[in-house]
């Protein structure tokens, strides 16, 4: 790897630290939270900043199929100006896009063919890194027996374990199937990074985070032609026999992983109750009500169970209907199936790292469906990174001329 290529692919991993051990960050240091209420309180000019660099990034990585994306962009900033109450969460949106269109621009081009090749498993060292090392969190909400890492939920870190898992997973597969041999301390390196987000996964008790994790290693098989539809639906039938034999029947004082099997607790029913409550205000307010207002709704208007008004926040697909508007989620949703249309070509190292990336972009599409994610720095920053690298450009070929007789 050039050097010049070696410093892009650095700076890089260190903006995507940067947004992944944002709260790590924050917690450590009250410089950090200074830096943040002045940042905060210039919104309109900070917002102003991060769409010009997202749109100077966009032109510059432009593709056909961005206008729904600019859509779905547009829509954030303008109910975030129009809110009188704005959060970050617009911010958040428009810098996560960024960091993806420049990963996609500095990493995926014709000449330089090593950026993916040694940034991705730069981004599952940094994962690796943060799996075992847990911060003192006994005064918080989720104390116990979930690990919750360098974050501040153990929902987060599971997504993010999930990730890591998926993404070091197809890394392992596309370099099995490379031409040239990886070498040896390459191999056992990411062996034991699965490894130990594995663990970290497992021991997180995030539910979302355990079902993205098996959709993306299935995305990998079924990319590599390994996929066996009848293992899968047994494997399927199982989960839902045993969901079924523990529905409603575990008390309070169980073990946690038992409880977190049974679907008919109150963490799972709010969820399912505020599905259908997030469809409904969707259905009477097809243009959204605005940034910070669909709790509020949903707790005056659609009869929450006691203690479930929050369960709609854990669903950033309803969020973004109910806030934003239905064709502002149209917008996310057709960019996401664009970005992933198509089966790799994984008889060539691009389309494997293609594949790698994209098992780990729908391990985030599985899990905001759960748990939310969109919206926070450090899981949106590496959704979008692996979204938009999971679609590389693909070269037009030349046109045959023929020769004069």
């Amino acid at each position: 790897m050039r050097w010049q290529a070696g410093i892009k692919v650095a700076w890089l991993l260190a903006i995507l630290a940067l947004a992944l051990f944002e709260f790590c960050f924050r917690r450590s240091t009250s410089f950090v939270w200074k830096l943040e209420d002045i940042f905060l309180s210039l919104h309109g000019t900070l917002l102003l900043c991060l769409m010009v660099w997202c749109g100077a990034l966009m032109f510059l990585t432009y593709r056909a199929w961005d206008w729904p994306l600019t859509g779905f962009l547009l829509s954030a900033v303008i109910y975030y100006l129009l809110s009188p109450y704005p959060d970050s969460g617009a911010l958040l949106l428009v810098a996560s896009v960024g960091l993806g269109k420049g990963a996609r621009f500095f990493l995926i081009r014709k000449e330089e063919k090593s950026g993916m090749r040694n940034f991705l498993p730069g981004v599952v060292g940094l994962l690796a890194f943060a799996s075992w090392w847990h911060l003192d969190m006994s005064a918080n909400y989720y104390h116990g027996p979930r690990w919750m890492g360098l974050w501040d939920n153990p929902n987060t870190y599971g997504l993010l374990m999930a990730a890591g898992v998926v993404l070091a997973a197809g890394l392992l597969w596309e370099r099995q199937n490379a031409e040239c041999k990886m070498k040896k301390f390459i191999r056992i390196f990411l062996f034991v990074a699965v490894a130990m987000m594995g663990v970290g996964l497992v021991m997180s008790y995030s539910r979302g985070a355990w079902l993205a994790a098996g959709i993306g290693l299935l995305y990998l098989a079924w990319s590599y032609g390994k996929l066996k539809w009848r293992y899968v639906g047994l494997g399927v039938g199982l989960v839902a026999l045993g969901a079924g034999l523990v529905w409603g029947h575990t008390p309070d004082s169980a073990a946690w992983y038992v409880k977190r099997a049974d679907l008919g607790r109150p963490s799972a029913q709010h969820r399912a109750t505020a599905w259908r409550a997030g469809l409904e205000i969707m259905r009477d307010h097809p243009l959204g009500v605005g940034w910070n207002n669909a709790v509020k709704l949903y707790e005056e208007k659609y009869h929450p169970p006691e203690g479930g008004p929050a369960a709609i926040i854990t669903n950033d697909y309803l969020m973004i209907g109910t806030e934003l508007g239905v064709i502002a989620l149209l917008c996310f949703a057709v960019y996401c199936a664009l970005c992933l249309r198509g089966k790799c070509r994984v008889e060539n190292e691009e389309g494997r790292m293609q594949a790698a990336c994209r098992a780990g972009a729908i391990v985030f599409l599985v899990a905001f469906w759960f748990d939310g994610g969109l919206f926070k720095l450090p899981t949106a920053a590496l959704f979008w990174v692996l979204l938009e690298l999971g679609n590389p450009a693909v070269a037009r070929p030349k046109r045959a001329h023929s020769e004069p007789s």
